[in-house]
């Protein structure tokens, strides 16, 4: 609502008035103050510059008693107060809904609205005899409203691939010193081929390690008897010094136990024995003596450790490095174990028993896709959140502990995987995660599918294949290494992940456009853990397979 200017006292300069942009409003005594204002306003319409008029900061003299007199009966009717819409033209003001003036410099006078009722009444001198109604002062023309800003626009969350791309080159090399003790190696690997099947496996040194140039601390081991198989891997505890050495001396004795307990207990009728039906109660008393097995394998896994800390307990050079006496906890890991044995007509039969995190894990290649997965573990949690349970801690190899660790499968699965948690916590949640770990080994090479001619619907579904996504390689950064991400393979195609396993097509055409990889199947396995890049992920990597035929 418009607010009449009060007029001065007798005496009292008037308040200079001035338009926007500085220019002076003159007062000429007895001039219609208004007419002057829309003539000043038609001017700067014309300029295309809209009219504010402003006060300056001057305290405002106190209103005279007087008032002012009733409006002529005969002079037109002034606007009433409130909202409603004038009868006549609207002064020249700015306005919310446009910033045009409202009256051209021919438009006629408009009557003058009275003041609102809450508004205080000014007084001034009567208006001359040439004027249709009383003058009034000039209303106060508010100033421009304050427009808020738009709020910020939400930040757009930037994508995986965005962010590995900015970090992935953040990371440097630095080797081991070559005067620590117990070294462990930057790479191992192992490819071995038996009765029981083919086995990969390798362990790479992690980003972080690399980075700081420390050791790794996973370890990993396997052995065949016949057609009998035995893996391990362990992950030793990253914040203890000497965790390498308490997971190597963990594979170690378990795989080695498990393979001399076996030589002395299978036999052909053992094998029968496994092959009957779960109900019968001779296959259930034999799986149950072999579960106690793998259960005391983890036993004197435990018993090594506790004997590789004996070894250097009262050894100077390592009181020199830890700046105290080791510890047993200094020793500290997980340990994964898994024995295979052949069960006739029903496949195989698989014990596994899990301390820690990391994963076991079976997978038929052959069944649709919601049967193809069976896990083999759960990860273990220590007293506190993110805190995992470690082979050196009494209360873990109990046996009642070792019994709920202990898990029996028999079956035709034919890819048994076992990995650390530096490749177990890429695939989270395992429930799905790792049939696309299973993916991405195929897509790079490791895990070979047959070749099969393409059908011409097929054609047209991977005719915008991705090309492999590039990172460079963490021990020489010149060096960049490409590789296939199932992600990316089925954003491009519009495939599911139960649509790829149907159709594993875009696995084998994914291989196939990488070049100069390693014959050794086991080196591929190594080149991959060494180079895929996933965001968060930065500790040692290892994984077994075992591929049974």
């Amino acid at each position: 609502m418009e607010r009449p200017l009060p007029t001065p006292a007798p005496g009292t300069p008037a308040p200079a008035r001035v338009l926007k942009g500085g220019l002076p409003v003159p007062e000429t005594p007895g001039g219609n103050l208004s007419q002057m204002i829309r003539e000043a306003d038609a001017v700067f319409a014309s300029l295309g510059s809209p009219l504010d008029l402003v006060r300056e900061d001057t305290p405002e003299p106190p209103p005279p008693a007087e008032t002012i007199p009733p409006p002529d009966p005969s002079a037109p009717e002034a606007l009433p107060p409130g909202p409603s819409e004038p009868a006549g033209p609207a002064l020249p003001l700015e306005s919310p809904e446009s910033t045009e003036p409202a009256l051209s410099p021919s438009a006629p006078e408009a009557a003058e609205p009275a003041p609102p009722p809450d508004a205080p009444e000014a007084a001034g001198p009567a208006s001359p005899p040439d004027a249709p109604q009383p003058a009034e002062a000039a209303p106060e023309i508010p100033a421009e409203a304050d427009v808020p800003p738009p709020p910020p626009k939400p930040p757009v969350p930037l994508s995986n691939e965005t962010v590995t791309g900015h970090t992935a080159g953040l990371w440097k090399y630095l080797p081991v010193p070559e005067d620590q003790p117990d070294q462990a190696p930057e790479y191992r690997t192992l490819h071995r081929c038996g009765p029981g099947g083919e086995i990969l496996a390798a362990q790479v040194r992690g980003k972080k390690h690399k980075h700081e140039g420390t050791n790794g601390d996973d370890w990993f081991e396997a052995a065949f008897f016949q057609d009998l198989v035995f893996l391990a891997v362990s992950d030793g505890a990253g914040s203890k010094k000497l965790s390498r050495i308490g997971a190597k001396a963990a594979c170690q004795t378990a795989v080695g136990y498990l393979k001399a307990a076996f030589t002395g207990l299978w036999t052909p009728e053992l094998a029968e024995t496994l092959a009957l039906d779960f109900g019968d109660q001779r296959c259930m008393s034999a799986c149950a003596s072999l579960a106690g097995v793998v259960q005391s394998a983890v036993g004197k896994a435990r018993a090594a450790v506790e004997s590789a800390f004996y070894q250097r307990a009262a050894d100077p050079a390592w009181e020199a490095l830890l700046g105290r006496s080791p510890e047993l906890r200094d020793f500290s890991g997980t340990l994964l174990a898994a024995a295979v044995l052949p069960a006739g007509n029903a496949g195989r039969l698989v014990l596994s028993c899990q301390v820690g995190d990391g994963m076991i894990a079976l997978v038929n290649t052959k069944a649709p896709f919601g049967e193809a997965l069976k896990l083999m573990g759960a990860p273990d949690s220590g007293e506190f959140s993110g805190e995992t349970e470690f082979l050196t801690s009494a209360q873990a190899v109990t046996p009642e502990a070792l019994q709920s660790r202990t898990k029996i499968s028999r079956g035709h699965s034919d890819v048994l995987l076992l990995m650390s948690d530096g490749v177990a916590d890429d695939y989270f949640p395992h429930e799905t995660g790792l049939l696309r770990l299973y993916c991405d080994l195929a897509a790079n090479g490791i895990l070979t599918q047959p070749v099969q001619d393409l059908t011409a619907d097929q054609l047209q579904r991977y005719t915008g294949f991705p090309a492999p996504l590039s990172y460079p390689w963490v021990n020489d950064q010149s060096v960049q290494v490409p590789l296939h991400y199932t992600r990316r393979i089925l954003e491009s195609t519009g495939l599911t992940m139960e649509a790829l396993w149907q159709d594993r097509t875009a696995l084998t055409l994914a291989a196939l456009a990488l070049k100069d990889l390693p014959e050794d199947p086991a080196e591929r396995l190594r080149h991959w853990l060494d180079n895929y890049v996933e965001r968060g992920s930065f500790d040692d990597r290892t994984l077994a397979i075992l591929r049974m035929g």
